[in-house]
């Protein structure tokens, strides 16, 4: 392993640990009354969202150092190929992103924001979905880079195409949600929890939608390389533990509407259950626009 992957593992985990800090912060602390910039409470979203962007910042160095000592591709090494990649990276995170947001935010009533106001979401919504793709992504890589050292087997993908019923589910999906708000009526709030909700199944029907756009994504099913998806769970299980448990003391996003039921402090476990789903549209959606980042992503090393 070299001296440089050991460094970036080392701070990565580091900056992760000290993200989790925020787990001590007494309660008063964040309790109302506090200042206030036009309605946005500053101590408890400065607080939060440093927290959260510390953990994503130590995911993404130390993804990059479990890359580099597996010899499997980062996002880094892509950038240090191509410099303009690092705009196409950004703009695949922010459009990532805004798929996950609209699904599940807008439309699923999934989660909330209870300290934000709505300019302040609006602002930081794409620069925010940026840095969280990125460091999702950075822990897929991670994850595969460990797994395809461990296989000899590299199988020979060829093209499969299923876009077209991927294109028919998001469509149902579609109608499904317009009939849904037609009947109840639709506003736009991300700060607290709606009433109601569409039926999880909508949100699950969408995000198989998006995961057959991908020729990529099915050819690696077709093709038996089974890596990507046991990357996708295994980087899903032990990020979503490390990111959620902390959240869950002060809540900086809420969860609302998620079936079935909760550990304590109302963190509901079909939230772990579903974390694959995310890491699916993050990988599925800069697929469809960026050839080499599905190659990355899809297939095995050597063939990239």
């Amino acid at each position: 392993m070299r001296r440089a992957a050991i460094w970036k593992i080392g701070i990565g985990s580091v900056l992760v640990a000290v993200s989790c800090l925020q787990m001590a912060v007494p309660a008063w602390v964040l309790a109302p009354p506090q200042e206030s910039v036009f309605g946005l409470p500053v101590v408890p979203v400065v607080l939060l969202g440093l927290s959260s962007a510390l953990f994503a910042v130590g995911a993404i160095i130390c993804g990059e150092g479990i890359c580099g000592a597996f010899g499997g591709t980062s996002l880094w090494d892509l950038v240090v190929r191509d410099p303009l990649m690092v705009l196409r990276l950004l703009a695949c995170g922010a459009a990532a992103g805004l798929v996950l947001e609209i699904v599940a935010q807008w439309l699923g009533r999934l989660w909330y924001y209870p300290w934000w106001t709505t300019w302040f979401y609006l602002l930081a919504l794409l620069p925010g979905f940026a840095l969280y793709w990125l460091f999702i992504v950075e822990s897929y890589l991670a994850a595969k880079a460990v797994l395809d050292a461990a296989v000899r087997r590299r199988p020979v993908l060829r093209p499969v195409r299923l876009w077209p019923v991927g294109a028919a589910a998001l469509a149902v999906f579609a109608v499904l949600s317009i009939r849904w708000y037609a009947q109840r009526g639709f506003v736009f709030d991300v700060t607290g929890p709606s009433p109601a909700a569409p039926p999880f199944g909508y949100t699950v029907l969408a995000f198989t939608g998006v995961a057959l756009l991908s020729g990529a994504l099915v050819s690696a099913v077709a093709g038996r390389y089974w890596v990507p998806f046991a990357a996708i769970a295994l980087a899903s299980v032990l990020v979503s533990v490390a990111f959620e448990v902390p959240n869950a003391v002060h809540w900086h996003w809420a969860y609302a509407h998620f079936p079935g039921p909760a550990v304590p402090d109302r963190l509901p476990l079909m939230v772990f259950v579903s974390w694959p789903m995310q890491y699916v549209v993050f990988l599925v959606v800069p697929s469809l626009f960026v050839p080499r980042l599905a190659a990355v992503f899809w297939q095995p090393p050597g063939r990239m």
